[in-house]
């Protein structure tokens, strides 16, 4: 492959027409209104138990990092993903909140099994962080456009979907959090692939998470649809909600 000048800009546009954004079958659900209390239920759970690798997938890649103004900015990751910088709850926090408003119990959830697919996804991701540093800034990259669907999900869950601010706070602060985020893989990308094997290296490590991504939403998907047939899918379902 030719050596592309900017490709920062690569980046953003393989992660604009990559990620599921909204083409997803189980996020057009969502934005359609057509989703439900189980299909919450599985997202909720699902994205807990990536939350809880969120730190240490940047921790893993801020120890391969050779720079340290993007080191810098992947230990904020680990900050804020941990315990936010104006002292409020972690992300897995938010998202147990979340899980409670749509009325699972918050034991239900901690105790929860993470499906094959969110396993799969986890995996992917930690072993492109523990990889070099470039195939680990790959996560961060698919945050570029995060901001934007944060914010219509935090706005669309309580206009159609009825639930509070409060309840919503996960989406509330990645549409902040999530810029940061984002322009840590732009600048990385911009500043540091320069040569033909680093931008292999970066493209192959970018299909891979975006692959990583399409399975963990296949996973919600099916885990609610096997969840209203009575499956087990890792933790319990209430009766009346099928």
């Amino acid at each position: 492959m030719a050596v592309v000048a900017d490709f920062a800009a690569v980046v953003a546009d393989m992660i604009k027409n990559g990620m599921p954004a909204t083409r997803h079958p189980f996020r057009r659900k969502v934005l359609d209104g057509k989703a439900d209390r189980i299909d919450f239920a599985m997202f909720a759970v699902q994205t807990y138990h990536r939350n809880l690798w969120s730190s240490r997938f940047a921790a893993a890649n801020h120890a391969r990092c050779p720079y340290p103004e993007i080191r810098r900015g992947l230990l904020g990751v680990v900050i804020e993903e941990e315990l936010r910088d104006d002292g409020g709850p972690s992300h897995a926090e938010l998202m147990l909140r979340f899980a409670e408003a749509v009325g699972l119990p918050r034991a239900d959830v901690e105790a929860s099994r993470p499906l094959p697919s969110t396993r799969v996804f986890i995996d992917t991701i930690m072993n492109l962080s523990q990889g070099h540093w470039l195939e680990g800034v790959s996560f961060r990259a698919s945050e570029i456009y995060a901001p934007i669907g944060s914010g219509a999900w935090f706005k669309m869950l309580q206009e159609t979907y009825g639930f509070s601010a409060d309840a919503c706070e996960w989406w509330h602060t990645h549409a902040v959090a999530d810029i940061e985020h984002g322009n840590i893989a732009l600048d990385a990308y911009g500043r540091y692939a320069h040569e033909e094997n680093e931008q292999r290296l970066a493209l192959a490590a970018l299909e891979r998470m975006l692959a990583a991504w399409w399975v963990f939403d296949d996973g919600i998907l099916k885990g609610a649809e096997e969840a209203r047939q009575g499956a087990d899918v890792g933790f319990p379902i209430p009766s009346d909600w099928r």
